[in-house]
């Protein structure tokens, strides 16, 4: 393909929405609310694409370029007459390379976070992958769609009902929030630290801590997290746990020493509380 792709005018043309450099749409076949095909414009003018649903990949090109008012791939070359074996062995190396072309990553679900409504039951799921991204699914009866959908809740929201005068510690991730319930800590996190207002009035007059991941991604999300909260929550305050390593998270100062389970209350109430602009 030879026409160089506009990332927005693709989106448009695929009924999805830009991420990035690429393109979260719904596969062939699929609702409009479907994201479970992504597509990568290449410099080139080609692009690559990849379904999380498991659809043929080659029906998924084809179905880029019949959106995008490109022509479905045709060999160059006929196949002569009577070598109809010689056409079968090259259309299959070709289905093969183009299946490698459209999925350069393969990958598989590690791990799985549910994200429940008030009476348990499951909203969305967050998929942990190998090799390491997240995805985010919710069920449609006979399967899943690749999207959190249009309404949001904390993660672990029955422990928040269940206590609802609790002290409140946010965590980054979903790994790390369940680390620290199991120490009985009342924890929760937003998937993709998406703080939408019904997330943010979930944690309406509690105190919470903010778990600091040690860099300046984790910094950053920490002080969005204070901002999003800033007039809701009770009080806020911004947790650096001592001594954490570069890039180090919650988990990470836990498992350095089995002493600091027993510390990370005295650390959180000694952090300063935050102003307005999330500064502590």
């Amino acid at each position: 393909m030879n026409t160089r792709f506009d990332i927005a005018r693709l989106a448009a043309a695929l009924g999805g929405e830009v991420d990035g450099d690429k393109v979260k749409a719904p596969g062939p076949g699929h609702s409009a609310a479907d994201r479970s095909m992504i597509v990568w414009p290449m410099p080139d003018g080609d692009f690559r694409v990849h379904s999380f649903a498991g659809d043929d990949p080659i029906k998924c090109r084809d179905y880029v370029r019949q959106k995008t008012g490109q022509p479905a791939f045709e060999p160059k070359q006929k196949i002569p007459r009577g070598a109809l074996d010689i056409q079968a062995s090259l259309m299959a190396a070709l289905a093969s390379q183009r299946q490698d072309a459209a999925a350069p990553t393969r990958t598989r679900i590690i791990n799985t976070y549910d994200y429940c409504d008030a009476d348990g039951k499951l909203m969305y799921q967050v998929c942990r992958l190998e090799p390491k991204s997240f995805r985010q699914r919710r069920p449609n009866g006979s399967g899943w769609i690749w999207d959190v959908g249009d309404k949001r809740v904390p993660y672990r929201l029955g422990e928040l009902l269940k206590f609802p005068d609790a002290t409140v510690l946010i965590c980054e991730g979903e790994k790390d929030a369940d680390r620290v319930a199991e120490l009985g800590h009342c924890a929760t996190t937003a998937a993709s630290g998406k703080w939408t207002p019904e997330i943010v009035q979930a944690l309406a007059g509690r105190d919470v801590f903010i778990m600091e991941d040690n860099d300046a991604a984790g910094r950053e999300k920490a002080a969005s997290t204070a901002l999003a909260l800033h007039g809701t929550a009770k009080s806020i305050r911004i947790v650096r746990l001592p001594d954490l390593p570069d890039k180090g998270d919650v988990s990470d100062w836990l498992d350095a020493d089995e002493r600091n389970a027993k510390r990370l209350a005295d650390v959180c109430l000694d952090a300063p509380n935050v102003d307005a602009k999330g500064r502590g």
